[in-house]
């Protein structure tokens, strides 16, 4: 689930299990997708003040951002971007949206589960009963 477009990279999440990959790509999860990605252009924190809140661009409305210039005098900075929905090339829009490029993204991490060390073509696989424990809970209905 989260799937990443060809000029991106970084931690994928596999399973067999359809009901549970639409449960976890779902806004709704609460799951924060958290990706670090190098740009081409300067930003300052007040840019970034422009898509905290939710933006539309295009007719498309993309919702709130976490977002930190990590690296901010470097040639190419570098920003961690945290978003909730996933949709398609989300961050890049973001950026261009700022007026800056993003030349490499890489997703860090996926709800509860991070990339850490893991090295590219790597696999590590997750415990049944460490995604049961991360699972967001169903909403209680009460039954007057």
């Amino acid at each position: 689930m989260g799937r990443l477009d060809f000029n991106s990279e970084g931690l994928l999440l596999l399973t067999n299990d359809g009901a549970l990959a639409r449960r976890l790509e779902l806004p709704a999860s609460g799951w924060i997708r958290r990706y670090r990605a190098r740009l081409f252009g300067r930003l300052e924190d007040r840019d970034l003040e422009r898509i905290r809140k939710g933006v539309q661009i295009d007719g498309v409305k993309y919702g709130e951002v976490e977002a930190k210039i990590d690296r901010p005098h470097e040639i190419y900075p570098w920003v961690t971007v945290a978003i909730r929905e996933g949709k398609n090339r989300e961050v890049r829009k973001l950026m261009e949206y700022l007026g800056v490029r993003v030349s490499r993204l890489i997703r860090v991490s996926f709800g509860p589960f991070h990339l850490g060390q893991l090295e590219p073509g790597m696999v590590e696989e997750i415990p049944a009963r460490a995604i049961k424990a991360a699972l967001p809970k169903p909403a209680s209905k009460d039954r007057a």
